[in-house]
């Protein structure tokens, strides 16, 4: 009970955090400006995930396997075993001998086949640097494999999720949009040189600070008042 009580409180705490950091990301989106053939290679892998999944060509099996994979990952780099693991295109489940916060909610903000693709390409291009040759592919196949991602993640979280549930859906939901707004900065400011990350990190936290402000100003303003005219 105290446990969905504290995720309640920090669920209900992160709003502002959101809020501020959506307003820095918008900002951060204004400022990209595609200024090569890469970049715009990588929009356009954006964008073809988008009609597919528009066209209902969703790759279920795929997302329902990179899911689950991100589960038994996380349940055994925290110290946990995998007992059973189910992949259908209706859905999976794996059963593991522990789960926590990342456990359960890693497959959501974890872009797992992003990062496959980033460590096969670096791993590649080590070994035969004439992979690089290769780079507007990589490029194609990272827009791609993020929009798949966000896009599967959002089509899931439209379906009650018992790994919401556990956790609270507020304390979930508000995590889970913070985790991914910041993954995908980052991926920008990566793929888009002089994108400014640093000044996202400080524009979130300066705007987050300004609307907690203006909710404590509000709170003893209402405060104030109520002390006022209950006599």
């Amino acid at each position: 009970m105290l446990k969905r009580v504290s995720k309640l409180i920090i669920g209900i705490a992160l709003i502002p955090v959101c809020v501020g950091a959506s307003i820095a990301f918008y900002e951060l989106i204004c400022a990209v400006r595609p200024q090569s053939s890469a970049h715009v290679v990588f929009l356009a892998g954006i964008v073809c995930y988008a009609v597919l999944y528009l066209a209902s060509f969703k790759m279920n099996f795929l997302y329902v396997l990179g899911h689950e994979a991100v589960h038994a990952i996380f349940a055994l780099l925290c110290g946990g075993t995998v007992k059973s693991f189910n992949v259908s295109t209706k859905g999976g489940s794996v059963g593991t001998t522990k789960t926590n916060v990342l456990i359960s909610l890693g497959p959501y903000f974890f872009p797992f086949y992003t990062i496959i693709l980033c460590a096969g390409f670096m791993a590649a291009a080590f070994f035969r640097p004439e992979i690089i040759r290769y780079a507007n592919v990589f490029m194609f196949l990272l827009g791609f494999s993020i929009s798949f991602h966000f896009l599967m993640t959002v089509n899931s979280l439209r379906t009650e999720q018992p790994d919401l549930a556990e956790n609270g859906h507020l304390f979930s939901i508000t995590l889970l949009y913070l985790i991914n707004l910041i993954i995908l900065a980052v991926l920008l400011s990566v793929v888009f040189k002089g994108t400014d990350i640093a000044g996202f990190f400080y524009k979130a936290a300066e705007y987050s600070r300004g609307i907690f402000s203006a909710i404590w100003q509000a709170l003893a303003r209402g405060g104030s008042w109520l002390m006022a005219h209950s006599w």
